[in-house]
C-alpha cells in the first residue's frame, strides 16, 4: 500500500460503507440516518390507547340499570388514600340503587291501608356508630337525584352516612315512601335493579330473610355483594306498604365474603326501620 493512498473503509471511518452511502458512527461522528419513531417515546406508548380516561385505566364507567346514572368509578387500588377515596365513590354511587328502581313499580292509592308514613334520615344511626354525612337535599345539590324517576305520590329519600369509628367505611341508605300496591314486588326489584345490569355489583350470597326482632318485628331480607372486587357488603331491604328502602354497609375491612355478616347488618337494619319511619 502507497503512503499516499487512503485508507480502507472503516467501520469508524465515517467513510463510504461496503454498501454505498454513508456508514454512521456509532457515537454520533459521520452522516446520520433519519430517525425512526421511537415507540417508547411516543406518548401514551405502544399498546395503550391515545387518551386515557378520566377515571383509571381498566375501569370503562357504565350506566346501571332502569336508567339510573353510571356507577361511579374507584381509584386504582392504593394506600389509606385511595382506600378512602373508593369508600366514598362507592357509597355515592349505590344510595340511588334502591329507590331509582322503585320508580318502576307502579303506585296506587287506596282507602282503609295501614296508616301513612314517611321516611326519615337521622343525625346517626345504630346507636351512633353512623353519623349523616350527606342527606337527600345534599346529594340533590351534587347533582344525585331520583326524583324524577319516581311515580306520583312517591317521595325518594337518599342518605350518606360515614362509621363514626372510620372515615373509610360509611352506610348508604336509599328508599321511598307513598302508598305501595305490592311490596313483595317492591322488594324484588330493589334487588334485582341493584345486583343486575352492566357495571353493578356481584352477589356472593343470596338472599335470606331475617326478623330480628321477632314475628312483630319487620321482615328483612339480605344479600352479600362485592363491590368494585374489592368490598363486600351486606345489602338489606324491607318493604311495606308505605315505604321500602335499601341498606349498603361499605366496610373497608371487609374484604372478604366471610367477612360481611348478613344477621348482623340484618339487625342494624332493623333498627334503622324503627328510627327512619315516622308517621306522615
Amino acid at each position: 500500500m502507497s503512503h499516499n493512498q487512503p485508507p480502507p473503509p472503516g467501520p469508524y471511518s465515517g467513510g463510504p460503507g461496503p454498501y454505498g452511502g454513508a456508514q454512521p458512527h456509532p457515537y454520533g461522528g459521520g452522516q446520520q440516518q433519519p430517525a425512526e419513531p421511537n415507540p417508547y417515546a411516543q406518548s401514551p406508548g405502544y399498546g395503550y390507547p391515545q387518551a386515557q380516561p378520566a377515571q383509571g385505566y381498566g375501569y370503562p364507567q357504565q350506566a346501571g340499570p332502569y336508567g339510573q346514572p353510571p356507577y361511579p368509578v374507584p381509584p386504582a387500588a392504593g394506600g389509606g388514600g385511595n382506600r378512602a377515596k373508593i369508600i366514598a365513590v362507592t357509597v355515592a354511587g349505590v344510595v340511588v340503587v334502591g329507590a331509582i328502581v322503585t320508580g318502576a313499580v307502579v303506585l296506587s292509592g287506596g282507602d282503609g291501608g295501614p296508616k301513612a308514613m314517611k321516611l326519615v334520615t337521622p343525625k346517626t344511626l345504630d346507636d351512633g356508630t353512623y353519623t349523616l354525612d350527606k342527606g337527600t337535599d345534599d346529594l340533590d345539590n351534587e347533582g344525585t337525584s331520583v326524583q324524577g324517576s319516581m311515580p306520583e305520590g312517591a317521595t325518594s329519600v337518599l342518605a350518606q352516612y360515614k362509621r363514626s369509628d372510620d372515615d373509610n367505611s360509611g352506610l348508604a341508605f336509599s328508599g321511598m315512601y307513598g302508598d305501595i300496591s305490592d311490596p313483595d314486588r317492591v322488594r324484588d326489584e330493589m334487588f334485582k335493579g341493584f345486583a343486575g345490569g352492566d357495571g353493578s355489583p356481584t352477589v356472593e350470597r343470596k338472599r335470606k330473610r331475617f326478623q330480628p326482632k321477632g314475628a312483630d318485628g319487620p321482615s328483612v331480607e339480605c344479600e352479600v355483594v362485592r363491590l368494585y372486587d374489592r368490598i363486600y357488603a351486606p345489602a338489606c331491604v324491607w318493604a311495606e306498604e308505605t315505604d321500602a328502602a335499601m341498606v349498603l354497609d361499605v366496610n373497608a375491612e371487609n374484604t372478604s365474603v366471610s367477612d360481611a355478616d348478613m344477621e348482623a347488618f340484618a339487625k342494624v337494619t332493623a333498627g334503622i326501620y324503627q328510627d327512619a319511619r315516622k308517621p306522615a
